[in-house]
């Protein structure tokens, strides 16, 4: 896989900056999370360009960048050429001033041969961010490349000339964004790929919304559903300060541990409404990772911290009911709830690991079940309407008969889930 990038930067667009980072920085740690390890950025501005990266930047740390001067008023193919990374057959070549999507730069590095990023069919909701890229044979180009060192070469004059009279005669192959996978794995829906050019100020809004967009996950729970604007708009805002996703994290599980000390103590309403509120600063870190194109492998780790307070929170609240009496057999009910979980996620990891899915994303009846089922946004709210009502500790014994009556629902579906697919895949082998 290519891991060498030419970055080509034409005046101060891709300083632009978008929910809190500029385009540029927001093309570097897209390169970087998708394998590039080295760029060389040819500017005709490059003391303001450097100036720019000179900045500290966490999530680009690894990148090593080097700084280039233009030779003329535009880029030349032998611009590129002289400065071709050492050894590298291949190296993409990429504008400064677009956002790519990175599954689309994952896709392109993972090819072999020239290959031009295009759209043959840009989205109606994104066109007034497209109009000034390019036009070619095949459609617009999107600002990215993948290139031998030979071919380009045997080249000459202005770069993009050069490079689109070869995607309009077929020797360098496009890579169409219109046929691309439109499901994003991560987030666990469909998405399709989104790419545009540095906005003008009067569109700059709607390239901002599209960048929100693209941070907000599928296959959600009822209370999560009514989260995500709330997150949306928090995001917003927190995009243009320098609160990391990790300090969002740690903020989050201090808060929560909070909650399991209100619990064990019998502040049930206290406890219920910083619960509540937990159930929305929880989706911060993870928008603002996304956003900032600051994920790393260490953010899953989050889950685990989750699971840790969440489990804190029910233990808490079953020794509050037994030893109140409010519940004399509370610990029973905790129990129902842990085994009931565990089979559950038993069940859940079982069609994740077959499938490459989570299990509410298989079916239109599987999503019902994840938006009324055992999860703690859902236990959360019955607590709250039980506490409300005078009935905190019935809410409880709900919450383990939901999480059972979850993992009945799940555990034959997904033994019939994996059953068909190692069967499908002995046939496919036969």
């Amino acid at each position: 896989m290519v891991d060498q990038c030419i970055v080509l930067n034409d005046g101060t667009a891709a300083l632009t900056e978008l929910c809190g980072i500029s385009l540029l920085e927001r093309l570097l740690r897209t390169l970087q999370q998708s394998g590039i390890r080295r760029a060389t950025v040819i500017s005709n501005t490059p003391e303001l360009t450097a100036e720019h990266l000179a900045r500290p930047s966490r999530p680009g740390g690894e990148l090593e960048i080097e700084m280039r001067k233009r030779s003329g008023e535009f880029v030349a193919v032998t611009d590129i050429v002289n400065l071709w990374p050492a050894g590298a057959e291949a190296a993409l070549v990429v504008r400064a001033n677009v956002v790519l999507d990175v599954r689309l730069i994952r896709r392109l590095v993972g090819e072999v041969g020239n290959v031009a990023l295009v759209d043959s069919a840009v989205p109606a909701k994104t066109a007034p961010l497209v109009f000034s890229a390019p036009n070619t044979n095949s459609g617009k180009f999107c600002g990215a490349a993948l290139l031998k060192r030979q071919w380009l070469s045997t080249q000459s004059g202005r770069f993009e000339n050069a490079l689109f009279n070869g995607v309009d005669h077929a020797t360098v192959a496009s890579l169409d964004v219109a046929n691309q996978p439109v499901y994003d794995a991560m987030l666990r829906r469909k998405l399709r790929p989104f790419w545009f050019v540095a906005p003008p100020p009067q569109t700059k809004k709607l390239a901002e919304r599209i960048l929100l967009d693209s941070t907000q996950k599928g296959a959600l729970d009822i209370p999560a559903w009514l989260h995500a604007p709330i997150e949306k708009f928090l995001v917003s805002y927190l995009c243009r300060t320098s609160i990391t996703p990790n300090q969002l994290t740690l903020f989050c599980n201090v808060v929560a541990w909070i909650t399991t000390i209100l619990f064990v103590t019998g502040h049930l309403v206290s406890g219920i409404v910083i619960a509540l509120i937990i159930g929305i600063i929880d989706g911060l870190d993870g928008k603002q990772a996304r956003l900032k194109v600051e994920t790393t492998k260490r953010g899953k780790l989050e889950h685990w911290f989750d699971g840790i307070f969440e489990w804190s929170w029910w233990t808490a609240l079953a020794y509050q009911f037994q030893v109140s009496g409010q519940l004399p057999g509370a610990f029973r009910y905790w129990f129902l709830l842990v085994a009931a979980e565990a089979i559950d996620g038993v069940a859940k990891g079982a069609v994740l690991f077959t499938t490459g899915k989570l299990i509410d994303e298989l079916n239109g009846f599987e999503r019902i079940i994840r938006l009324v089922g055992g999860r703690r946004n859902v236990y959360v709210w019955i607590l709250a309407i039980g506490i409300l009502f005078g009935a905190p500790a019935q809410a409880f014994v709900a919450m383990a008969w939901l999480e059972a009556m979850t993992a009945a629902v799940h555990v034959p579906h997904a033994a019939w889930t994996v059953y068909k697919a190692r069967t499908d895949s002995r046939h496919k082998l036969a």
